[in-house]
């Protein structure tokens, strides 16, 4: 195979001006820097740089021929969206080299102020697949930063087929969840991972148990089970430049100066030499020894070459630098919230006739969903062996058939995570929908986008693109989706102007089993059969539905699909029937179960109540009406876990600092 290229860039982080010098100094090509506002570092006050500092440090790079990339990296809330204006502006005046950019409403917000800043996408962006990484270059961005959860012959692949540069993480902090797809820490605490207040619920000490009965399973590890190693891939430079890799990206803009000045420098140098001289290169034993020496945690490759087993975890927890939380409660709803609504509305637009949607894993849950009275029906696209065996063909024709023989509609679902197998898959599913006339396609992300404007299909954004903003909605409407989910971590404040203000309908959820981490990782595979998902598996997970306990006694179902990704799913179920009316005077369109890990007859239970509920409250919904405590007790004997708002109680987009809200999680557990 020839080298793909001469020349790589090499690219540092900086969180403060001593360590920008130096790291500049130890050789790096380019270096990401935050402002003080919309990034992913925002723990501190002391770290990232004033708008006058950002200035200074261009014009310092700039003159040692040095670029700067400026980190714009959070979700952003429509009330920052004017702050956003004017920053990005700023940004451009003082000629940084480009941004690196997650939020879809903020790429919208560059095209259409025709600013001229290239534009990279975040690794919070999740960009898996060609597919994504088109759409993305579609939207002007030039360089993904790709998934930290595919391999290198993927970011090869992505690189040749998109046409586009690809960065890559090489050394440091990593996170277990797919990235973007991580929303414990928002709804524990009020504190987005992905506004970069993350109270790293990845680091908490968890045992492994049976989900339903709590107990521990034979003599499997606990520890600190979700505790990811630090990358590095200073041993195997050849296989990222073979792999067309542009830019080494070093993680740590918390770290300090001596760290990084010797990481970059070590880099730095083995870069340079395996591009002199690729044939008899061999890096340095002890350059890798001083590296090892002065790490902050053990060091992996993670799934760079292959599907990870459990050594790219450190179950002690002896490395670990900082603790910012350690276990939480989740609130759950008492009879006595039932007297008091929470959540303040004017009288909205009642009048907008208002859909029940409810998402489910079987053909029988189908029918009891349509019998109940919901009008669209979700067929779930993960599919957990326990559960149930997926849909057939023929039960993707019958569903379509039962629907419209009630006047009711159905929609496929599509996975979270598509990439080249998954995109094929749904390429057969949505021919099948075209054929049977399905009423629409819920896609999780760009890829899935891309596939299906391929078909003449209605499509509709899931809870996966992170909606926070009306200027995110403008882009997908562009992109010629129908309808969008918000986030799963809106507050009913965020939900209600979003609404409000969206120019094609939107959706929430209010009910059921959500998701906190999405991990590529098989967590039974690994404790269990001591392997990985795809090397000689025993498949506990066909016979055992396991869960995570964490210090608090807090029980978090692992769901696994049938790609072996590990769905963990909060310890209480998201419930707003005692508080539907004021969600009926929102804008919102459509109120969505997420019953797709629920037995059948729950499933019939649950919608029949909203439906019940949303037809008597559409009578007078400007008058709240508490919920009779005997339908409320009845829910709760059935359902399967305890009940709560979820982020609706809590305010993601509004700051607070972190030791407010450890100290909050300490008074509370």
């Amino acid at each position: 195979m020839k080298l793909s290229q001469t020349k790589v860039e090499l690219l540092a982080p900086a969180g403060k001006w001593d360590v920008l010098v130096a790291v500049i100094d130890a050789g790096a090509d380019a270096v990401y820097i935050a402002g003080k506002r919309f990034n992913m570092r925002m723990h501190r006050s002391d770290f990232n740089f004033t708008d006058e500092q950002l200035a200074l440090a261009v014009e310092y790079a700039h003159e040692r021929n040095v670029k700067i990339y400026a980190t714009v990296n959070n979700l952003i809330s429509d009330a920052e969206m004017g702050d956003l204006y004017d920053y990005l502006k700023y940004l451009q005046d003082i000629k940084v080299d480009a941004i690196i950019v997650h939020d879809l409403g903020a790429i919208n917000l560059v095209n259409e102020m025709k600013l001229h800043i290239p534009m990279h996408a975040s690794t919070m962006m999740n960009v898996h697949s060609v597919e994504m990484a088109t759409e993305l270059k579609e939207l002007g961005v030039s360089r993904i930063i790709t998934s930290r959860d595919i391999v290198l012959y993927q970011v090869k692949e992505i690189g040749e087929k998109a046409d586009i540069e690809t960065e890559y993480f090489v050394h440091g902090d990593m996170c277990v969840s797919q990235s973007g797809q991580c929303h414990s820490s928002g709804v524990i605490f009020g504190k987005s991972a992905n506004r970069g207040e993350c109270m790293k619920p990845c680091r908490w000490k968890y045992s492994i148990v049976e989900s339903k009965s709590g107990e521990e399973i034979g003599d499997l590890p606990d520890g600190y089970l979700l505790a990811m190693k630090d990358m590095c891939m200073f041993q195997h430079i050849p296989e990222l430049i073979q792999a067309g890799v542009s830019s080494f990206k070093i993680e740590g803009r918390m770290r300090h100066e001596d760290f990084l000045r010797s990481i970059v420098t070590l880099y730095r140098k083995a870069i340079d030499d395996y591009l002199r001289s690729p044939f008899t290169y061999w890096h340095k034993i002890e350059d890798f020894e001083k590296m090892y020496k002065e790490r902050v945690r053990d060091f992996t490759t993670s799934v760079a070459f292959s599907h990870a087993t459990s050594n790219v975890f450190d179950y002690t927890g002896n490395k670990e630098p900082l603790f910012l939380s350690r276990g939480a409660v989740e609130k759950t709803l008492s009879p006595e919230d039932l007297d008091e609504n929470p959540f303040e509305t004017d009288n909205g637009n009642p009048e907008n006739k208002k859909f029940l949607a409810v998402k489910v894993s079987t053909i029988n849950a189908v029918k009891k969903s349509l019998n109940a009275g919901a009008d669209y029906v979700y067929l779930g696209a993960e599919v957990s062996p326990v559960r149930g065996e997926g849909w057939t063909k023929e039960d993707l024709q019958d569903a379509v058939k039962m629907a419209h023989d009630m006047g009711r509609k159905i929609v496929y679902g599509t996975p979270r995570i598509c990439t080249s197998r998954e995109l094929s898959e749904i390429e057969w599913l949505f021919d099948i929908g075209t054929r049977t006339g399905v009423d629409g396609v819920l896609v999780h992300n760009l890829g899935a986008l891309h596939c299906a404007k391929q078909f003449d299909l209605d499509i509709f954004a899931d809870f996966s693109f992170n909606i926070l903003n009306t200027d995110s909605i403008k882009m997908l409407k562009k992109s010629g989706v129908k309808r969008v989910t918000s986030s799963i971590e809106s507050s009913f404040n965020d939900l209600y102007k979003l609404a409000r203000h969206s120019i094609i309908p939107v959706e929430c959820i209010v009910h059921g089993s959500l998701p906190g981490m999405l991990l590529e990782h098989c967590l039974p595979a690994m404790l269990v059969t001591k392997t990985n998902a795809k090397s000689g598996c025993r498949l506990p997970c066909r016979y055992i539905n396991y869960a995570l306990k964490d210090e608090k006694g807090e029980i978090r179902t692992i769901e696994v699909d049938q790609y072996c990704r590990n769905h963990i799913m909060f310890a209480s179920d998201l419930c707003v029937l005692p508080y539907l009316n004021s969600f009926i005077l929102t804008d919102v369109e459509v109120f969505r179960i997420e019953a797709q890990y629920y037995e059948d007859n729950l499933v019939g239970t649950v919608v029949n109540q909203y439906r019940r509920r949303m037809d008597l409250l559409m009578e007078n919904p400007t008058v709240f009406c508490p919920l009779p405590e005997s339908e409320w007790n009845n829910l709760v004997k059935e359902s399967p876990k305890g009940l709560s708002l979820c982020a609706y109680s809590q305010n993601v987009t509004r700051s607070r600092s972190t030791l407010e809200v450890m100290k909050k999680a300490t008074q509370t557990n």
